[in-house]
């Protein structure tokens, strides 16, 4: 698409051959050349946004939404964490102490997280302490924190000393972006769910909040029946999940087929790799850009799916600063996955060489 400038210059080539004249700067044609150049790069400008938005794989937003609407594809929403909170007493009284549902609590620190009691909980005389179930306020992979970092009151309860969390929040999930919804609508037309094929069973999976990703296999368990694996986003999905999509795929299932739902295992991937840059670029700079491109390959694999060297080289190869690379000595650079399994970048070590 060309731009103003491009336009404009154009116009006034083409008014100059025309009629042998250049155009004077500011006169009353210069104006109108510039005026109707503006409308022409602003139509330009919409047309190809519209363009854009007439195809799922280059729409955004509310436009790529529509897209999933035909596909009978919802976006998914965020997902809130869950987990518990204890609220402690320096001193055991002789009196119960209420904390009521609705108590708010929060991590600490500029970035801080707030949590909500889901229910009613009391200190009875004669304990020092409750633990109470708790939701993140707002739903995102933010509210997965983790152990002993829930420690302050935002609501204050009369009595109570200090509130402490002694597991991890898990369950918390980012709404899905366009470019996981993208992917979603573009495979239901390149692998054709038909009420009873694997891909039928995976965009059932797929629908439910809190599935990044899933994998069939079929006849495992012998004749008639289906496995279904799924994950979180990089993480071991809850069981309230793999019931949810267990509810899901047994009421919609072919008849006589059995399906189970299993949460998928995640396997560890250590990487250990030398460098060589570039001309003018610091490794500093460089080990970010690889480890980023790395974690942003591993994000996109999904369950089931191995991690290969050479695919794995593309992706060191593409970071911007890098010339070539090496392995490193005792370590893995290819993991061949089950079925079952999904693989986390657990760990990055980067070294410079030089040729």
């Amino acid at each position: 698409m060309d731009n103003y400038e491009t336009i404009l210059a154009r116009m006034k080539e083409r008014y100059s051959e025309l009629s042998g004249n250049d155009v004077p700067e500011l006169s009353d044609i210069d104006i109108r050349l510039k005026v109707l150049a503006g409308e022409i790069f602003n139509d330009e400008v919409n047309l190809d946004f519209v363009v854009r938005q007439m195809f799922a794989s280059t729409a955004q937003g509310e436009y790529l939404d529509m897209h999933a609407a035909d596909r009978g594809l919802t976006r998914k929403p965020a997902l809130k964490s869950k987990g518990t909170v204890r609220f402690w007493l320096n001193e055991i009284t002789n009196t119960d102490i209420l904390v009521p549902e609705g108590t708010v609590v929060a991590t600490s620190g500029a970035d801080s997280v707030r949590f909500i009691t889901d229910a009613d909980a009391v200190i009875t005389a004669g304990d020092a302490f409750v633990t109470v179930s708790c939701t993140a306020e707002q739903g995102g992979a933010s509210g997965n924190v983790g152990a002993h970092t829930i420690n302050m009151q935002v609501t204050g309860v009369i009595g109570i000393d200090h509130v402490d969390n002694l597991y991890a929040f898990k369950g918390g999930a980012n709404a899905e972006d366009d470019t996981a919804l993208r992917k979603r609508i573009l495979n239901s037309y390149t692998a054709v769910s038909n009420g009873s094929n694997a891909a039928y069973y995976k965009r059932l999976a797929l629908s439910v909040e809190g599935v990044k990703s899933a994998n069939v296999t079929a006849k495992v368990r012998g004749a008639g029946t289906v496995d279904i694996y799924i994950s979180g986003d990089g993480t071991t999905v809850s069981t309230d999940l793999v019931a949810r999509v267990n509810s899901l795929v047994s009421a919609q299932r072919e008849l006589n087929v059995d399906v189970q739902v299993y949460p998928a295992q995640p396997v560890n991937a250590n990487l250990g790799i030398v460098v060589y840059l570039k001309d003018g670029y610091d490794i500093n700079d460089v080990e970010n850009n690889v480890e980023n491109a790395l974690y942003d390959y591993f994000d996109r694999l999904e369950v089931g799916e191995s991690v290969h060297e050479n695919l794995l080289g593309r992706v060191i190869l593409s970071a911007e600063g890098v010339y070539n690379y090496d392995w490193m000595n005792n370590y893995h650079s290819r993991y061949m996955l089950d079925p079952d399994a999904f693989a986390v970048l657990n760990s990055v070590v980067i070294e410079e060489g030089s040729l």
